[in-house]
């Protein structure tokens, strides 16, 4: 049944049972919230995956781009698809600069250095070029040794993690040599060197964030970047923005919905702006697509918990079920799917077509209403992954069709 909420999702249900749908009131045209690809404060790459048994397999490549005149500082933290932080470290961005990453490097130990002194248009003299916490010319990024590159091999592979044998960091897949999860990459203040498997300056840190962008976090809108899904062996490659997500300490007050709510206990402090919650999305199984569409999903768990939990269990916010999900075929009828369960994680690709989402047109368009099932209000991101087997391959980002900026907690 559909909550009696202001919500796009409420009117297209009402295409299942009525021939004639109301007008969709003038509000939820509107919007205040700056969705766009932008320069932001925080950068959120919604998926990567990478194949550590076949250096021609999967991986993912990204860049972090300083669109300022001025040096940026920029913390980097990758996350499971529990949302346990597992690696984070600093980027020095001189003016108008960009440091790519192959995350097989980074999950093969190798980290990139980078600061004033390293940059062959960033010299020390360069106004601005100080930060507080970094070491001279660097920004203090240590190399993974071979203990914790196991840890976090595991820790994204589902494993029991080597230093306890009896916790895991995200969801189980027995003998997968794919490790996946999502990146945030947040403007900061000063350096705090490499974390590993720590909360500890990362977002779920309480102290990270403090208002107007005087914590850890800065709230200065100069990054951008992209994202590159790269899989060598079957000639496919696709590429979308990074999610950018403006800072604004004067838009939000207590208890207003933001990016990063969930680990300030939304008091706003982050100043960050939220996604969308519903989305709408092609999708294509056949014709020149004969490899079919995946879905990259990212979804808000609405949960402080970022720590490691004992092997065989879940995080208590798992598998929250999605408000709606509609499928439509190109002559617009539509059907809904019973207590959807499609997106169980934080980040996660699914395929259309598949257990989660057996959709029987081969051509048409989803309708994904992320809101919990429960009716809890939530934001999340969905981009899709087009291919033909061996061919080409296609990528790009669903249509937002609503904003959170007017939702409290």
């Amino acid at each position: 049944m559909c909550v009696q909420r202001a919500r796009w999702s409420c009117v297209l249900f009402g295409l299942l049972l009525a021939a004639a749908a109301p007008p969709l009131p003038a509000g939820d045209l509107a919007g205040n919230c700056r969705l766009a690809n932008q320069p932001a404060a925080t950068l959120l790459v919604p998926y990567f995956e990478v194949d550590l048994a076949n250096p021609a397999g999967r991986t993912t490549l990204l860049s972090v781009n300083n669109a300022a005149p001025r040096p940026t500082l920029a913390r980097l933290v990758l996350w499971t698809d529990w949302g346990v932080p597992t690696l984070a470290f600093d980027i020095y961005l001189t003016g108008y600069d960009v440091q790519t990453l192959n995350l097989r490097d980074v999950f093969n130990g190798s980290l990139p250095l980078t600061g004033p002194g390293l940059s062959p248009n960033g010299p020390l003299s360069e106004p601005g070029t100080g930060f507080p916490g970094c070491s001279g010319s660097s920004a203090q990024v240590r190399a993974v040794n071979n203990r914790q590159q196991l840890s976090l091999r595991a820790a994204h592979t589902g494993q029991p993690l080597p230093n306890s044998q009896s916790l895991c960091a995200s969801s189980a897949r027995p003998g997968s040599s794919i490790v996946v999860g999502y990146i945030t990459v947040d403007a900061v203040n000063r350096c705090t060197g490499t974390s590993f498997m720590t909360t500890a300056n990362t977002p779920a840190d309480p102290l990270y964030f403090a208002k107007g962008g005087t914590g850890l976090a800065s709230d200065v809108n100069a990054l951008w970047g992209d994202v590159f899904y790269l899989d060598s062996q079957h000639n496919q490659a696709m590429s979308q923005p990074a999610i950018t997500v403006l800072a604004d300490a004067s838009f939000f007050n207590p208890g207003d919905y933001t990016f990063y709510g969930r680990y300030d206990n939304f008091d706003s402090r982050d100043d960050r702006m939220p996604l969308s919650s519903m989305y709408y999305v092609r999708f294509f199984n056949g014709g020149p697509f004969s490899g079919g569409t995946d879905l990259l999903v990212w979804r808000d768990n609405r949960s402080a918990e970022a720590n490691p939990l004992p092997c065989g269990s879940s995080p208590s916010w798992a598998a929250p079920g999605e408000e709606q999900l509609v499928i439509f075929d190109e002559q617009e009828n539509a059907g809904a799917l019973n207590q959807p369960n499609a997106f169980p994680l934080t980040t996660q690709r699914v395929s259309v077509g598949g257990q989660a989402i057996p959709a029987q047109p081969h051509f048409g368009w989803l309708m994904l209403d992320l809101w919990h099932a429960d009716g809890t209000h939530a934001q999340g991101w969905v981009g899709s992954l087009l291919t033909a087997s061996g061919r080409f391959a296609s990528g790009h980002e669903a249509l937002r069709a609503d904003d959170l900026c007017n939702f409290g907690p």
